[in-house]
């Protein structure tokens, strides 16, 4: 027995040392077993390891330590393909015997891998993945059979017991080169730690710390992952600090050869912390803060620019929950704030549009039977303009100082607005010599206009059940008012015209609303009141159902003291006659009703006088063309040389027809009266310095004339010599309160340095020569309007004119 004991043991002795003497042959010759093999399978790749690698595997603690490893290409030696500092790895093979691959040490050191994704096969440091999608049976049909055997097993418990637990893994020094999308992206891994993983068919759980460089830009990463069948949830956080967009845009845009290239410049810097909750039913993301931030953002194509900076876009106690079979429900709150957005064409002189800041607060979304809706508390946009060619000398074509949308709702369904107030609104239209808006950005003059494709209308009949589900489909859409919470300026000038057309608009009040697609019947209500240039006024008010099936519409307002010698721009070409003097009131009171109109317009005339179109010269026999025609406009006018005209408004919007029966009656008054002489020139005796009584030949009337106001030459201001003309003229107008005047300006070549005689047909010569008289006009009437009270309307303003003759002096003429 004895002997058999020692037998045993010499027996387990031997194989003790047999074993041992393997392992330790083991662990010495792997590194030139491993060396020759693997330099073998490197041949074949065209890879070539470097001398300097070491690999070994200790058997005794089944310790796997490479050190030093460098794979590189043999068409390129210089650059290195793998390289790796250090690895060691440590698995427990008596673990094996509880299911359990135990990894005590996992750690790499100073890894650089060269990845390639542009080709058809991915080349993973120098090792070419093979697509195994032509052998589609072999990798699909058999695993699924596997799968399929083991779920009819019931008692396999090895597969289902079986797990993966990793206490500590590190990586560090990492550097990954990748190209993708024909550019090259660096990703460096400063330090990874995953701590406590562990894999199984019932828990998956892990941490993990990284710190990183993507392109240089630091990102951290912080994830905790609990999957077991009690409890599943993922939390996390993320830093990405200015993180370039440039080297990025390959994987952004993704051009392609048929489109306009984008480009995309700036950085991006987001700061978030989420979970995520799983369960057989639901589940839960929720997003306790996130913060994105943009810096110097620019985004181009087709030579227009659209730059801004976000700062920040910020979500708070943003959660999701996905229910199977359900929509999402979403509840939050979110905030965007926008920065120095600016769009442009070419470098940045013609501006599209530019706004200091976009502010979006307190959006609170929520989800109400799969509707998700956004309310938001305040819109403001501030510092704004749009149109502007900062080459030129003109304003942008509109520009704001604060617009306020307060009291947002938007969803799926429609669009619900309580209240927008726009502030500092002014607008600048400039019409060029060719009639184009300055500031716009205009298309080559040689290329063609895009045709667009006709839409196919023919045999597409109208069904009941289409009109119905166009109106269930039907956008909600609702503003309660929208109002100017200061006036507002707009000036248009018309440089096409031989003399520019310039008029100002000065609105001191708007109000609108309300509005609401969902209320045909509901009454929008409009209010309007302002001035234009100095001493022309409106008030207009409007009721009106935008989105009634039936039209209706409801003016009332006037436009008073309208200078009409501007307008002549627009009528000498078509009439061959220009207004020479006069105002305009105009007083509206129309409504239109599913389609009728009733109402009538009431026109006012003051001091109406035509002339031939062009003629800047005084008694000319041009000017006597106009004879005819001022003798049947002086039909029209009263006792003061007025005309009023009532016109009344009637018929159908299809087909609509002005009364004339006020023309007729105006036209048949009395062309004559008889006048008091003696009374008239004992009442005009006190101003004779200012005025004349004679009579007006053929015309069988008493002529008031009132004498002409000298001015010196070149001088455009009222002077002390004219004191004595100024007080009678002011006295006489404050007396006679129904005297209205023509105020007519003339001036001479002497005002621009040319002799007397000197027949003036040069176009800038004319504008200068208007511009002093108009500098005259507005000082006469600036004066009497504010130093002595006279009423504007009063006054009246004709076109400039020119006097050549020899003797001429510059002056202003009066004609009532």
């Amino acid at each position: 027995m004895s002997s058999s004991i020692k037998t045993l043991a010499k027996v387990i002795k031997f194989i003790g040392l047999f074993i041992i003497a393997l392992l330790l042959i083991i662990w010495l010759s792997s590194p030139f077993v491993s060396r020759h093999y693997l330099t073998k399978y490197l041949n074949e790749q065209q890879l070539t390891l470097a001398d300097k690698t070491t690999i070994r595997y200790n058997p005794f603690w089944s310790n796997l330590n490479i050190r030093e490893l460098e794979i590189v290409s043999v068409e390129n030696s210089d650059k290195p393909l793998i390289s790796l500092k250090s690895l060691n790895v440590t698995v427990s093979l008596f673990k094996l015997l509880t299911d359990t691959l135990y990894v005590s040490e996992f750690a790499i050191d100073g890894l650089y891998l060269d990845v390639n994704l542009n080709g058809e096969a991915p080349v993973i440091g120098g090792f070419v993945i093979a697509n195994n999608s032509n052998d589609t049976k072999t990798s699909v049909e058999t695993p699924t059979a596997q799968t399929t055997d083991l779920a009819k097993n019931p008692n396999n418990e090895v597969a289902n017991n079986y797990q993966v637990s990793l206490p500590y893994f590190s990586l560090s020094n990492a550097i990954f080169n990748l190209g993708i999308e024909q550019s090259q992206q660096e990703f460096i891994i400063n330090s990874l730690v995953i701590k406590n993983a562990l894999a199984s068919t019932k828990t998956q759980q892990a941490e993990l710390v990284l710190n990183a460089l993507i392109n240089k830009a630091p990102l951290f990463l912080k994830l905790n992952a609990d999957l077991t069948s009690e409890q599943r949830k993922i939390s996390s956080e993320i830093t990405l600090s200015e993180l370039a967009l440039t080297p990025l845009q390959p994987l952004l845009t993704a051009n392609s050869p048929e489109q306009e290239p984008l480009t995309i410049q700036g950085s991006i810097s987001l700061n978030s912390k989420q979970s995520i909750s799983l369960s057989t039913d639901v589940t839960d993301i929720n997003v306790e803060t996130f913060e994105l931030k943009t810096t110097d953002f620019k985004a181009t194509q087709k030579n227009k620019t659209l730059a801004l900076n976000i700062f920040p876009l910020t979500l708070e106690n943003f959660s999701i929950a996905l229910v199977n079979e359900q929509a999402p429900k979403i509840t939050g709150t979110a905030s965007l704030n926008i920065k120095d957005l600016k769009a442009y064409e070419g470098e940045g002189a013609q501006l599209l549009a530019k706004v200091s800041a976009i502010k979006l607060d307190d959006i609170a979304v929520t989800t109400t039977e799969s509707l998700i809706t956004a309310n938001i508390k305040n819109l403001i946009i501030e510092q704004s303009l749009f149109a502007e060619n900062t080459t030129d000398d003109f304003p942008p074509l509109a520009q704001f100082k604060n617009l306020s949308i307060n009291d947002v709702t938007v969803s799926q369904q429609g669009l619900f607005i309580d209240t927008i107030n726009l502030l500092g609104l002014t607008i600048d239209t400039n019409l060029d010599e060719e009639k184009n808006i300055t500031g716009l950005p205009t298309s080559p003059k040689d290329q063609p206009p895009v045709a667009e494709p006709l839409a196919k209308t023919i045999n597409s009949p109208k069904t009941i059940e289409g009109e119905v589900e166009s109106e269930e489909s039907l956008f909600l859409l609702s503003l309660n008012s929208f109002s100017f919470g200061d006036s507002a300026g707009i000036t248009f000038i018309d440089r096409s015209t031989s003399n520019y057309y310039k008029r100002a608009f000065n609105i001191t009040t708007f109000n609108a609303g309300p509005f609401d697609n969902q209320k045909p019947q509901q009454e929008s209500n409009f209010i309007l009141t302002g001035n234009s240039d100095k001493y022309a006024n409106f008030n207009l008010s409007a009721v009106a159902k935008p989105f009634s099936k039936k039209d209706y519409y409801k003016l009332n307002g006037f436009f008073k003291e309208v200078s009409l010698p501007s307008l002549s721009t627009y009528i000498a070409q078509a009439l061959n006659y220009e207004l020479k003097s006069g105002q305009l009131d105009v007083d509206l009171d129309v409504t239109v009703d599913d389609k009728k109109i009733a109402g009538k317009t009431k026109l006012f005339l003051r001091g109406v006088e035509l002339g031939a179109a062009n003629d800047h010269e005084t008694g000319t026999v041009k000017s006597q063309t106009s004879i005819p025609f001022n003798i049947a406009l002086g039909m029209l006018k009263d006792g003061d040389g007025n005309v009023e005209l009532d016109i009344p408004l009637k018929g159908s919007t299809d087909d609509p027809s002005f009364g004339m029966s006020g023309f007729i009656n105006l036209l048949v008054k009395k062309a004559t009266m008889s006048a008091a002489k003696e009374y008239l020139i004992t009442t005009f005796v006190p101003y004779a310095n200012v005025v004349t009584v004679a009579m007006s030949a053929g015309d069988y009337l008493l002529k008031v004339r009132f004498s002409d106001l000298n001015f010196p030459i070149k001088e455009t201001q009222l002077t002390a010599q004219q004191s004595q003309f100024l007080a009678q003229f002011s006295a006489l107008m404050t007396d006679k309160l129904d005297t209205q005047l023509t105020l007519c300006a003339i001036a001479t070549p002497e005002d621009i340095d040319k002799p007397l005689g000197t027949k003036i047909t040069d176009i800038d010569d004319i504008k200068q020569l208007a511009e002093i008289s108009g500098q005259r006009l507005e000082a006469f009437k600036d004066y009497m309007v504010k130093e002595h009270g006279i009423a504007s309307s009063r006054l009246l303003l004709c076109s400039p004119k020119i006097d050549s003759t020899k003797g001429a002096k510059p002056r202003i003429t009066f004609t009532d």
